[in-house]
Order: C-alpha cells, then sequence, then structure tokens
C-alpha cells in the first residue's frame, strides 16, 4: 500500500497530484486555488487540496516524487528560481543534489510545514513524468508513447515504447530544438504570451492563407533519417542568456516576416496568415515525428503527452492519419499533468488503473454553497432551491440564457468539462459574440467547444473511430457537417470544424443530464461549454469563486449544487 504524492512547479502550471497504488485519487492546479493564472509557485495550497481528497494527512505520505531530475538543471532558467513558497526553487534546486543519495526533502520544502521531516524524495525524470501520465492511465498495455513540450532537462520531446506496465525509451531531441519553443517564439511575435496563449494563435490560424508557409518553413527542418527536428537558430534567441532579455524569436526572423504585432494592436491580415502558416508547419513536424516514432515502436496504439499535445487541430491530423486504432491524449497534457506521472513512476505500482474521468479536484458540500450565495448583491438577485438542477439549467439555455455551471468534483487540466462551465444554447452565431465581447471580454476569432451527447455525436459531427478516448476532453477538433452548421452556428469555427467534447453518461453524468434535458425541449443534443472564469482568470474552483464571476461576468444564470440564481429583472 503506497500513497505518493507528486508535485510540478517552478515552469507554469503548478500542481499536485495523490496516487494510490496506481489510482490516480486527486489531482489539483495551484492557480485554481490562489487565482493567479499559470502560477509557478511551490503548490502548497493544491497539496493540501489533494490530502483532503485523499482523505489523509501528510504524515500518511510514504513518499513524495518531483517532477524533474535535479541532476541536470536545465529545466529551469535563472529566472525562474525566484519562484517559490515558502523558499526559493533556487534554494531548493541548490540542495537538492545534497539529498537525492539520502533521499530525504530538502529543507527548502520541509521548511514548508506541510511534509514531514523524512519523507523520501523520488526525483522523476520531466519527459518520463510527460509519458508515464499519459501511458500508465490509458487502457493499453502496449502502446507507443509520444511526449512534446518546450523542453525538460534537457530533452524537447521523447519516444518510449509502453509495454506490460513499464516503459522504455527509444528516441529523444533535445535543447534547443524544440516543437514547444518554435510554436512560443511565433506566439510572443504574434503578441501574445508564450506559453500561456498558444491556443488563442491555434484558433486565429484558421483565418488566414497560405501567403507565409514558404517563409515559415525555413524556421525548422524534420530529418526522416534520424527523428531530429532541427531549428534554424538564426531565426530564434530562446537558447540566449541572459533570459530576461530574450523574445525568443530573433531579428531575422522580423526580417522575414516583418514587424511583429504588440499586445492589443490590432490583428491584420499578415498576423492571420503567419498564425496559419505556423500551425501548418507544426502538424508537418508533429506527423513526422510521429512517423518516425511508429517506425521505432510499430503499435497502432498511441499515446500523447506534454503541452504540445494540447494543440487540438494537430492531435486532429494525428487521430485522422489512419496510421493508429486509438489515440490517448492525457487531459492534463501540459506540465501539470507531470505531478500525476511522477507520482505513478515513483509508485511502482503494478496495477494500472485506467482514467474514467478527469473530475479529479475539490467538491463543496450544500452548506458552503448556501454561504457563497448569502454573499449576492441584496435585492438584485432570486436565489432558489431545485430538485432537478439539470433541467432547470436546460430550460434556462432553451430561452438563450448564458448560465454558469457548478456542479461536483472539479476537472484537472486546462478543459472545463461540465464541473466548472459557462453553458449556453448553440442555435445562434449572436449568443458566440455576445459571451466574447461582454462577458468574458475575449478576442473575437476564439471559437466556442460543442459538448454532445456521445450517442448523437455522429449526427453532426465527422468523428474518426481513433480519436474515441481523446474527444471527451476536448482535445481535438473535428468537422462540423455541413447540413448541420446552420442548426448550431454558435460552435462552428472559420474552418467548419469545432473543438469536440462527446459527453458520456457514463464518465459525465451531470452534463450528460443537462443535455439530455435540452434536447428535450430544443431537439438538439448539442450545448456551447467553455470554461467558466473572467479574463485571463483561472477556471472557478469553489462557490466563492463562482458566485463573483456569475456577477461580474454578467451572467443570466447560475447553477449552483440544487441553487438557482438568476439576476431580478430591471
Amino acid at each position: 500500500m503506497t500513497l505518493t504524492l507528486g508535485l510540478n512547479f517552478g515552469t507554469h502550471d503548478a500542481a499536485a497530484a495523490i496516487v494510490h497504488n496506481g489510482t490516480v485519487v486527486a489531482a489539483v492546479e495551484e492557480e485554481r486555488l490562489n487565482r493567479i493564472k499559470n502560477t509557478k509557485v511551490f503548490p502548497a495550497r493544491a497539496v493540501q487540496a489533494c490530502l483532503d481528497l485523499a482523505g489523509a494527512s501528510a504524515d500518511d505520505l510514504d513518499q513524495v516524487a518531483l517532477f524533474v531530475d535535479p541532476k541536470l538543471h536545465l529545466l529551469l532558467a535563472p529566472s525562474n528560481l525566484r519562484h517559490g513558497t515558502p523558499a526559493s526553487i533556487g534554494s531548493l534546486f541548490s540542495d537538492l543534489d545534497k539529498y537525492r543519495k539520502r533521499r530525504r526533502l530538502p529543507a527548502t520544502i520541509r521548511s514548508s510545514g506541510l511534509l514531514p521531516k523524512n519523507l523520501p524524495l523520488i526525483p522523476v525524470p520531466h519527459h518520463q513524468a510527460h509519458a508515464a501520465s499519459a501511458y500508465h492511465v490509458s487502457p493499453f498495455d502496449n502502446a507507443l508513447v509520444v511526449t512534446l513540450d518546450g523542453r525538460g532537462e534537457y530533452e524537447t520531446a521523447a519516444i518510449f515504447d509502453g509495454i506490460d506496465g513499464k516503459l522504455i525509451r527509444r528516441h529523444h531531441i533535445t535543447y534547443p530544438h524544440s516543437f514547444g519553443y518554435l510554436y512560443s517564439a511565433l506566439t510572443r511575435y504574434l503578441g501574445f504570451r508564450p506559453q500561456s496563449d498558444e491556443y488563442k494563435v491555434m484558433g486565429l490560424a484558421a483565418y488566414g492563407s497560405g501567403t507565409y508557409r514558404e517563409r515559415l518553413a525555413r524556421l525548422a527542418h524534420f530529418d526522416t533519417e534520424t527523428g531530429r527536428l532541427r531549428l534554424d537558430l538564426r531565426y530564434f534567441d530562446h537558447h540566449r542568456r541572459p533570459s530576461a532579455q530574450r523574445t525568443l524569436y530573433s531579428r531575422n526572423s522580423v526580417e522575414l516576416l516583418g514587424p511583429p504585432r504588440n499586445p492589443g494592436d490590432e490583428i491584420t491580415d499578415r498576423h492571420r496568415d503567419v498564425a496559419h502558416a505556423l500551425q501548418h508547419l507544426h502538424e508537418q513536424l508533429v506527423t513526422a515525428y510521429i512517423v518516425h516514432a511508429q517506425r521505432l515502436v510499430p503499435r497502432r496504439t498511441l499515446c500523447l503527452a506534454g503541452g504540445v499535445a494540447l494543440n487540438c487541430v494537430a492531435n486532429a491530423a494525428v487521430i485522422n492519419s489512419g496510421r493508429f486504432d486509438q489515440v490517448f491524449v492525457q487531459p492534463a497534457a501540459g506540465d501539470a499533468g507531470t505531478s500525476i506521472g511522477a507520482a505513478l513512476v515513483a509508485g511502482a505500482s503494478k496495477e494500472r488503473r485506467p482514467l474514467q474521468n478527469a473530475f479529479l479536484g475539490p467538491e463543496f458540500g450544500t452548506k458552503a454553497i448556501e454561504k457563497a450565495l448569502s454573499g449576492l448583491p441584496a435585492g438584485r438577485y432570486e436565489v432558489r432551491r431545485t430538485t432537478d438542477p439539470h433541467r432547470e439549467a436546460a430550460r434556462l439555455l432553451h430561452a438563450e440564457q448564458v448560465i454558469g455551471w457548478f456542479q461536483g468534483r472539479m476537472e484537472f487540466g486546462p478543459r472545463a468539462l461540465g464541473a466548472r462551465s459557462i453553458l449556453a444554447s448553440p442555435r445562434s452565431a449572436e449568443t458566440a459574440v455576445r459571451i466574447n465581447a461582454m462577458i468574458k471580454q475575449r478576442e473575437a476569432f476564439r471559437p466556442f467547444a460543442p459538448a454532445v451527447l456521445a450517442e448523437h455525436a455522429d449526427e453532426y459531427f465527422d468523428l474518426s473511430p481513433a480519436g474515441a478516448l481523446v474527444y471527451p476532453y476536448m482535445l481535438a477538433t473535428a468537422p462540423v457537417h455541413p447540413h448541420r452548421r446552420e442548426e448550431i452556428p454558435a460552435i462552428v469555427h472559420a474552418d467548419g470544424s469545432a473543438r469536440m467534447q462527446t459527453v458520456e453518461r457514463t464518465g459525465n453524468p451531470d452534463l450528460w443530464k443537462v443535455i439530455q434535458e435540452y434536447r428535450q425541449l430544443s431537439g438538439l443534443p448539442v450545448v456551447l461549454n467553455t470554461s467558466f472564469n473572467g479574463a485571463d482568470e483561472p477556471i472557478v474552483c469553489t462557490p466563492d469563486d463562482a458566485v463573483n464571476t456569475f456577477v461580474r461576468c454578467g451572467l443570466d444564470g447560475l447553477v449552483i449544487g440544487p441553487f438557482v440564481a438568476t439576476p431580478h429583472s430591471p
């Protein structure tokens, strides 16, 4: 019986997870609790939340697993070393080596007061943690496992053979050549935040043309013989020091593509075309690496992890390639997921338990919800209790209301999957315009996802059987059938696709019930689903977060636990 705490912090997406005998029992991102998006700090709040969810105390832990092997210090740039609570990560990494042989927690973690003094520390190489986070929770005994991100200690991508519960590394790509940094550099060039806003560039790409494809192709080359990605480093500066002065792209990129866009500037056709060319190049490079991986590990089941595996359009290209019978993408594929992977590696359980859903975070009882609702501005809102929140939500959606939906355990990973969601009817394109402009206050080009009853998904979307394990986590796009697009325009992107979420009755019963009730009223088995948060905020976690966001964003209703809150009519 082994209880292992897994940690990720210091790069981005700080998180904690607890694994018990091969089963992930809890996983929480620190940003949801400290309300700082993509936070890097030591995940003290997430650790405590995971212990609470596991019904355990720190004294019950058998070991702590870390998301990186401290023998190699390349993962953390000097500018990142200041991020730590209660002591700096710089101090942590400087004394980790002292404690490696003893395998005891260094003083920098012990000083938090959270963890027992003599708790063993198990460092896990970063890409092994990524690989384990996908393979060990997949339903596959044997699988090709590919990890792609910005970088780990020195690796930026790796190929593993997952066989009978073990992971054997077969290939890797080393820094500074990186799929992730290629995309991040152009994300910054386009005026967005690197290692945060890549998904915006992916969405923007659908509006562009192929004008810049030939120029972008100069930035990177893939050697099909060796499986090596090579960036033309003349166009980048991510590998240079000091890191605080880097822009990720170089002057040569500016000469090639034109002036970079500043944040907040108007988005022009040139920007759209550069985004389109980047996404096209990215898909070509990722596909080439996976083709190479399948030559080394000739399997027809594939697991993907790493931040690059959050690119839904590239995932769809892999799913639709015909090379695989089944694909699985770990729902928290970015660095947050390494907390799960590190714990699974350190736990070394012979039992492998496939992930049933991503609802691994905190949940809240009626008293906590009532207390939060009592803080609503007096006289402005009606709050009532209901015996059927799913039906109430469906009625509001059918009346073209945009609502907050808060039920059960919080999701782990970047997607709102129906526990902390904003829901709306997909029948009007104006709904999407309103949510972007007034409620979430975000860029107009960004699409919304459909959540569709799994048993009706093929009626509306062109799905591949190979993606059946990916679609429930909103991690791949699919074409909307042309004859259906006018029925659900709010979720159809510029290229006729949608970032899919199939909703199964067993794996996601609360959201399934809402959509089923909505279908009975409207005839549509589809709703619009987006994350429950305001602009540049993490997804809500607590009832207080939900109530505050409901008020601040001007939602038409909030269905939270057994309660419905709506504004009084003016």
